[in-house]
């Protein structure tokens, strides 16, 4: 087995431990190690020119690869609660505010039953319609609609 398929060798289980844990980190060391395969393959017995393609390869490929290595997610994506009820409307169907129930009513959004609070403490009767303004755990705190 000559040098050069031995650098090919570590390169494809580079490559293989990348599939396993996709970080792109292993993916640097896969094309380095592909590098020094070729300057193996160029001067087999000058083993500093190999490793020093393999040295020279790994911080190029690295910072190819670094932008996607970080996720710059420049807008954040609404999932869950946020993105379904949040500056939603909805019907309340037990009074929010009042003293005897710690300010805790209900509403009802998508067929589902919430327990909700005022957002600035004003009394808000049966019947009425909300707009959601945001949550903590399962209460949603809610401001009158006019």
């Amino acid at each position: 087995m000559q040098i050069w398929q031995l650098w090919a060798i570590v390169g494809f289980i580079f490559l293989f431990i990348e599939m396993m844990t996709p970080v792109l980190f292993f993916l640097t060391l896969a094309g380095a190690s592909f590098f020094a395969g070729i300057a193996a393959y160029k001067w087999p017995d000058n083993t500093g020119a190999q490793v020093a393609a393999f040295v020279i390869f790994l911080p190029v490929f690295y910072f190819s690869v670094r932008p996607f290595m970080r996720r710059n997610d420049k807008e954040p994506q609404s999932t869950g609660i946020d993105g379904k009820y949040i500056n939603q409307t909805a019907i309340v169907t037990k009074p929010i505010g009042k003293k005897e129930t710690n300010g805790l009513g209900e509403i009802k959004i998508y067929g589902e039953v919430w327990q909700a609070k005022s957002c600035d403490g004003e009394e808000i009767p049966c019947d009425s319609i909300v707009k959601i303004i945001k949550n903590e755990s399962l209460i949603m705190f809610v401001e009158k609609c006019e």
